[in-house]
């Protein structure tokens, strides 16, 4: 008689007959003949430990170990795909041993099997019967996730989504618990959010909550309510993940009644070009510039400083063009140099000033700027150098501009809904994933796979099989892929045609219910935060694990010629944004282009291109008579759809320019323009 025949007897024979009359609970101290049979039943050969298993519950049903045992068996039976016989041996343990140390454990498994059949309810019912503390802490966290799924009301799936959040592993993980928490507000009226807000307490949810229902308080013009809502949430504290949207919604409702810009409303470059009347035509009087010309960031002064003596009419003699003074000091990259350089100017009788360039020495002339009342155009990335002071400008692409127009495109124009995100675990990959996060859901799109890397990484294995779900894998669907791994490894050694069909063969095959095996590439676009030079090494490794067929996305850090020099075939439809596109064909910046070319023999890059809308955006204000610091300020306070070279833009009332940044694309080997 088969092993396996053997348990199956034992075991009807306990649970019709011999179980009827055993002591609830964990029994007796263990004796030392139990203890020994016990033992016995590790030391058995696998093929046998079943077998051992069931005599010693015959023997011992009413032991402190027969819990133990009971759940031994239970998951043989599920590892050899018998869930009815592991449900029977889970349950056994249960109903017989109600306190034992593995009658917990059972509970899970058995919420774990009623879920897959879809008995929400049961499984909601062994799951509220469990001793979290009694489970290890792999258990905890599994029954943590159960719980959630079993949840029959949003706000109790939000509470353990926060138990959930508070296990996981890592910021990927954290990442995709997040995006669960927003899934379940995003179908909560503003009533419900405050309800779940209050019935939640401190968990990261509620500050969450909190931040979603001041949302809905703004779009029905609800602000008072909003700043209550807001008020509250700050008061909780919310994760870092979430910090930034608090900041944002709080910046919304400062702005509320000044209308700030969508990047995504303004019109494309050739339209706003076709619209826009104003020019720097006949403009006259002096401005400043402030740049590091010496030292290690002298290349980029110089770069700006061309653009905005481009700009200024100095190489148009005999035109029609300004009639400009320009007054260059060197800042060196040191933030009391350029203070100084700012108090030199004004002294000079300068209209305003662009620059500088880097973060210190921007705060530094901010400042200055400010108590000397002059405009300060700069070319900073740090956004928050303007705040509250009316007379500093900054003109440089923001990364949520690029993000917006980026998520946009790919909802709207290539009809994707489901996105993945594969980016560097520094503070620039953080960044840009919450953003792409954020505004994806913010356009009704879902994230549906995040996995980061180390920056320094050039093997990106393992994150991409991540997102394909690899490690994702049950035991018995890992046992399936070895399978298949086989089944190609034997293919390679076929004649073609037997090898085709033994390909076919193992692509076709299945987990053990039914759901298909990784890779399952279930998203539309993938958005790689990176440079280029990270790019030409992951495009290809996504192919190798068979993680293609997604639309790649990118940033402004994607735009070089090595891109699809070096990456080919495995960059081609991708689409990302970029700061300034030198080969457009829309006339602003054909025309500059042409102009810098001619001026200075080599072709202008992003800094010499902001540089010089910087400059025209003063000269504009010169031109139309606007000749105090007062005028020259409120005027390009005004700017609306102005056609830079750098893209659409319009001020915003915080002194941040909003812009619509370039789009490109990559097809049959070239990268062109999208619009």
């Amino acid at each position: 008689m088969s092993a396996w025949r053997r348990t199956g007897g034992v075991l009807a024979l306990l649970l019709v007959a011999g179980c009827a009359n055993l002591p609830v609970g964990r029994g007796p101290r263990v004796s030392d003949e139990e203890r020994a049979a016990y033992a016995a039943t590790t030391r058995a050969s696998s093929s046998e430990t079943e077998a051992a298993l069931a005599a010693f519950l015959e023997s011992h049903p009413a032991s402190a170990l027969a819990d133990d045992a009971a759940v031994r068996l239970a998951g043989m039976a599920a590892r050899r795909g018998d869930t009815e016989r592991a449900a029977m041996h889970y349950a056994w343990a249960v109903q017989y041993h109600p306190n034992g140390d593995r009658s917990d454990a059972a509970r899970l498994a058995l919420a774990r099997i009623e879920l897959t059949r879809g008995n929400r309810d049961a499984a909601a019912v062994r799951l509220r019967a469990i001793r979290l503390a009694r489970l290890t802490d792999s258990e905890r966290v599994a029954a943590h996730r159960l719980l959630v799924d079993a949840a029959g009301d949003p706000v109790e799936r939000l509470r353990w989504l926060a138990r959930v959040r508070a296990d996981a592993a890592d910021d990927d993980a954290v990442a995709l618990v997040d995006v669960e928490i927003d899934q379940e507000l995003l179908y909560l009226d503003r009533g419900a959010l405050l309800s779940a807000a209050d019935e939640i307490g401190r968990a990261v949810p509620a500050g969450r909550a909190l931040v979603k229902a001041a949302e809905l308080s703004l779009d029905a013009d609800g602000i008072e309510d909003a700043r209550r809502q807001l008020a509250r949430a700050s008061r909780l504290g919310v994760a870092p993940a979430y910090a930034a949207r608090l900041a944002a919604v709080t910046e919304r409702l400062r702005l509320r009644e000044e209308g700030p810009v969508d990047p995504v409303a303004l019109p494309s470059l050739a339209d706003a070009a076709s619209r826009f009347t104003h020019s720097t035509g006949g403009a006259s009087g002096a401005i400043g510039v402030v740049l590091p010309l010496t030292g290690r960031f002298a290349r980029f002064g110089e770069e700006s400083l061309q653009g905005v003596l481009l700009a200024s009419g100095i190489f148009d003699i005999g035109a029609d063009g300004p009639r400009m003074r320009v007054l260059v000091r060197d800042s060196g990259g040191r933030p009391e140099a350029a203070a100084r350089a700012v108090h030199e100017l004004a002294d000079a009788g300068v209209t305003a000033i662009v620059g500088p360039l880097l973060r210190e020495e921007c705060e530094a002339a901010a400042r200055a700027a400010e108590r000397r009342e002059v405009p300060l155009i700069t070319l900073t990335a740090r956004e928050d150098v303007s705040a509250r002071r009316p007379f500093v400008f900054r003109v440089r692409t923001r990364a949520e501009e690029e993000v917006q127009a980026l998520v946009h495109h790919a909802i709207h124009n290539l009809g994707a809904q489901r996105f993945a995100i594969l980016y560097p675990r520094d503070a620039y990959g953080r960044g840009l994933r919450r953003l792409f996060w954020e505004e994806v859901e913010r356009r009704g799109g879902r994230i549906v796979g995040v996995a980061g890397y180390d920056s320094g990484a050039t093997d990106f294995a393992k994150p991409i099989r991540r997102l394909v779900g690899y490690e994702l894998l049950t035991d018995d669907e890992k046992q399936v892929l070895k399978t298949r791994e086989e089944m190609e490894r034997r293919a390679r050694r076929l004649p073609p045609e037997e090898a085709i069909e033994l390909r076919q063969e193992a692509r076709e095959l299945t987990g053990p219910d039914g759901a298909p095996l990784p890779p399952q590439v279930d998203y539309d676009a993938l958005f790689i935060p990176e440079s280029h030079d990270k790019v030409v090494l992951i495009a290809p490794q996504l192919a190798f694990h068979e993680a293609n067929g997604a639309t790649l996305l990118g940033p402004n850090g994607w735009h070089h010629a090595d891109l699809v020099k070096i990456a080919r075939k495995h960059v081609e439809g991708a689409h990302y944004t970029v700061h300034f596109h030198g080969g457009s064909e829309v006339a602003p910046v054909r025309e500059f282009t042409g102009r810098f070319h001619t001026a200075y023999a080599h072709p202008p890059d992003v800094l010499a291109a902001q540089a010089f809308d910087a400059a025209n955006l003063v000269l504009i204000q010169l031109a139309r008579g606007r000749e105090s610091r007062e005028e020259v300020r409120d005027g390009v306070l005004d700017v609306a759809s102005y056609p830079g070279v750098t893209g659409t833009l319009s001020m915003s009332a915080d002194g941040n320019a909003r812009k619509r940044p370039f789009l490109l694309r990559v097809e049959r080997g070239q990268i062109l323009a999208v619009d």
